[in-house]
C-alpha cells in the first residue's frame, strides 16, 4: 500500500482518532441549556460554587458539537465539574472553548484529558468504550495516549460493572476505588451490591469485605478463587493474627490503600496512574 492509499476499513477507526492537524477552535459563550445535564462525577462543593459566584469560571469548559440525539447541543470533553458549579452559581451563559472534532477524536481527547482527576474516571471509561467499540485496541491506545497499559486495563474492567453501579459511578454516588474493587466480583455479587445501593443510597468498604469473605471460604480444604480472577481489582483477605502476612501481599495491600487515598483526595492523575500501574503489577504476583 502506498502512502497515498486510504486506510483499510478495519484500520479506519484507529486512523480517525487523531486529526491531521490542530482542529478549529474558538472561545465562545453558550446558553447553559444547550449543554448536557447527564454529566459524570460528584456534585461541586459549596466552596467551589462560591468561588465561581465571586470569580467566574477560572477554566474554560472544553466542548465539541454533540451528535444527533445527544443531551444538549454540545458534548463536554473536560470541565464537567466547573459546568455544574456554574449552574449552581446561577450562570445562564457559560464560557467554553469549542473544538470541531470527529466523534472518535472527541472520545480519544476525553479519554486522555480526564485522567487528571480520579473523580472523572467514569468519563474516561465511557470514552474508552466508544473507542473500543469503534475498533481501537488497548495496545494502540496505550501507545498514543500515554496512559499506560495498566491504567487502560483498569478502565476496561469498569465496562463490566453492573449498569446500576456504573451509573452510580457517573453520578458520583460510587467512589472510584470501590468501583474498581467491585469489578472483580461475580455477576451475582454485583447484583447484590446494586440492589443494596438502590435501597441504601450508598456502598461502603464493609459491604465489599462481607462479599469478599463469603467468596473466600474454604472449599475441599482449599481457598476458592475470588470471582474475576487475578488482576481484576478484588482485594485479598486480611491475614489472620496467627499467620504472618506475606511481604508481597502486604506490599499489594499497602499500594491499594495508597491508591484509594489518592483517588479520594483527587490527586493529579499522573501520580495516581503510576500507583495504579504498580497495583496492577502487584496483583499479578501477590494474589
Amino acid at each position: 500500500m502506498s502512502d497515498t492509499d486510504p486506510p483499510a476499513d478495519a484500520e479506519r477507526p484507529i486512523h480517525d482518532l487523531l486529526p491531521p492537524g490542530p482542529p478549529p477552535s474558538a472561545e465562545i459563550w453558550v446558553e447553559e441549556d444547550q449543554l448536557p445535564y447527564d454529566l459524570s462525577g460528584a456534585p461541586p462543593s459549596p466552596a467551589l460554587i462560591r468561588l465561581v459566584e465571586r470569580f467566574g469560571l477560572p477554566e474554560r469548559v472544553l466542548v465539541t458539537h454533540a451528535e444527533d440525539g445527544a443531551d444538549g447541543d454540545w458534548q463536554v470533553l473536560q470541565g464537567s465539574l466547573w459546568l455544574r458549579a456554574a449552574r449552581e452559581a446561577g450562570m445562564r451563559r457559560i464560557p467554553v472553548r469549542a473544538m470541531e472534532l470527529s466523534h472518535l477524536s472527541a472520545a480519544f481527547l476525553a479519554l486522555v484529558l480526564n485522567q487528571q482527576w480520579a473523580a472523572d474516571v467514569a468519563a474516561q471509561a465511557d470514552a474508552l468504550q466508544v473507542l473500543l467499540e469503534a475498533g481501537a485496541t488497548p495496545e494502540h491506545l496505550a501507545r498514543i495516549s500515554g496512559l499506560g497499559r495498566g491504567r487502560l486495563r483498569r478502565l476496561t474492567s469498569l465496562l463490566e460493572l453492573h449498569p446500576v453501579l456504573r451509573q452510580a459511578l457517573r453520578e458520583g454516588r460510587l467512589r472510584p476505588s470501590l468501583a474498581f474493587a467491585i469489578c472483580g466480583l461475580s455477576e451475582s455479587s454485583q447484583q447484590e451490591l446494586a440492589d443494596l445501593l438502590e435501597r441504601e443510597g450508598e456502598l461502603s468498604q464493609a459491604d465489599l469485605r462481607r462479599l469478599g469473605k463469603a467468596g473466600s471460604e474454604p472449599v475441599d480444604g482449599q481457598l476458592e478463587e475470588v470471582p474475576g480472577g487475578p488482576g481484576r481489582g478484588a482485594t485479598p483477605p486480611a491475614p489472620s493474627s496467627s499467620q504472618p502476612e506475606d511481604p508481597a501481599r502486604r506490599a499489594r495491600r499497602q499500594a491499594e490503600e495508597l491508591l484509594r487515598t489518592l483517588e479520594e483526595a483527587r490527586i493529579a492523575g499522573e501520580i495516581t496512574a503510576r500507583v495504579a500501574e504498580v497495583v496492577e503489577e502487584l496483583r499479578r504476583v501477590a494474589w
